[in-house]
């Protein structure tokens, strides 16, 4: 992993074998018509309630993983589109406010950040799509139109 990134998640509280109970957050998305599969459940469980802080450019950004705050910032069916044209399902898992984010992880383990009709991969693992948005890695900007 990334010496970077790993010294960004230890400063969160993230450690080894950490995890966390998330009925709330599985209830909540249940609430929004979410699946909460595997990948996702065992993600939120080492991962969810992080606060991850890091400095970009000139200013700081927040990345949080909390998907009760994250569904308040989207409309399902923005998601939905996602979905459809990743030909995938997505559980929404947290956002970026001051780059106006969210974050999803896919059935296949991917991570993606969304924002209205636009969609980036941001990586093919946690780790990756940290990086990259800590980075200010450029990524591919996919327009998604309405299904």
């Amino acid at each position: 992993m990334e010496e970077k990134v790993l010294v960004l998640l230890q400063k969160a509280g993230w450690f080894k074998g950490r995890k966390v109970d998330i009925s709330k957050y599985v209830a909540a998305l249940i609430n929004e018509e979410y699946i909460v599969f595997k990948r996702a459940f065992d993600f939120l469980e080492e991962y969810g309630d992080l606060v991850i802080q890091f400095e970009r450019s000139d200013s700081y950004v927040t990345l949080t993983i909390n998907p009760i705050d994250a569904v308040s910032s989207i409309f399902r069916e923005v998601s939905e589109n996602y979905e459809r044209y990743c030909g995938e399902s997505f559980v929404i898992i947290g956002d970026i406010p001051k780059m106006e984010m969210t974050l999803y992880i896919s059935s296949s383990g991917k991570f993606y950040g969304g924002y209205d009709d636009f969609l980036i991969c941001l990586g093919d693992d946690f780790y990756h799509a940290l990086y990259n948005i800590v980075s200010g890695a450029k990524l591919e900007v996919i327009l998604v139109e309405e299904g």
